[in-house]
């Protein structure tokens, strides 16, 4: 009977471990509560036998405040990361998600009022698709536009704090092309090459005056 009871208890010790190796393909080797968590913290952050980090991970300041939640997998982020403003309680500052260590998929950014900041997405680690940034005070758009693999492209639009179309500017790219329709390269252009300042003028007259003065070779003339 008492063999029986060990056999059991060591059954049910041992049922999670095995599942959680199963689902996620590691041994929790080590758990332990996040430093500067607060007391009534149950959270254990993880890692495996080869000292890697597990699943969800909990960050805290030193004032117990929590300042990020990151998802990993084999010691890289992968899945969702939130990161909080430090000293404020738990005030969201951004919310992504990662793929093999890198952002991929929805990202939103938030001002410390918790007004909505800028918001788009990334691929692999490069902002791709529609972008769309705001204003701190007004919660207006402060411009809008697509990405390509990192770079700006097409027409992107920019707003006045109270919403109002201020300009246009078209990228290829990343590089600016046309500004409210004109193509940049006729915008009266004409001359942008930098104005010599009045001591450079004169340090080079005095130096062509010096070359004037300089006596000239002694050196027989080859004829």
């Amino acid at each position: 009977m008492q063999k029986k009871l060990i056999y059991l208890v060591v059954m049910l010790m041992a049922a999670p471990l095995a599942s959680l190796a199963q689902e996620g393909g590691y041994i929790p080797a080590s758990e332990r509560r996040p430093k500067y968590a607060p007391w009534k913290e149950k959270h254990r952050n993880v890692k495996d036998q080869y000292d890697r980090k597990q699943g969800l991970w909990k960050f805290y300041s030193y004032t117990r405040d929590i300042i990020a939640e990151i998802e990993y997998l084999n010691d890289r982020k992968h899945g969702m990361s939130k990161r909080y403003y430090a000293h404020t309680g738990g005030t969201l500052m951004e919310v992504c998600q990662y793929f093999d260590g890198k952002r991929d998929g929805d990202y939103e950014s938030y001002y410390y009022n918790g007004q909505m900041r800028k918001e788009g997405q990334y691929v692999y680690g490069k902002k791709h698709g529609m972008w769309t940034y705001y204003y701190l005070t007004t919660g207006e758009k402060r411009s809008e536009g697509q990405y390509h693999n990192g770079h700006r492209d097409g027409q992107w639009k920019f707003y006045n704090s109270k919403g109002q179309l201020a300009r246009t500017i078209t990228y290829k790219y990343g590089e600016v092309i046309m500004e409210n329709g004109v193509p940049v390269a006729t915008q009266g252009k004409t001359n942008t090459a930098p104005q010599k300042t009045e001591q450079q003028i004169l340090k080079e007259k005095f130096l062509q005056q010096q070359e004037s003065e300089r006596p000239k070779s002694l050196k027989p003339k080859i004829k």
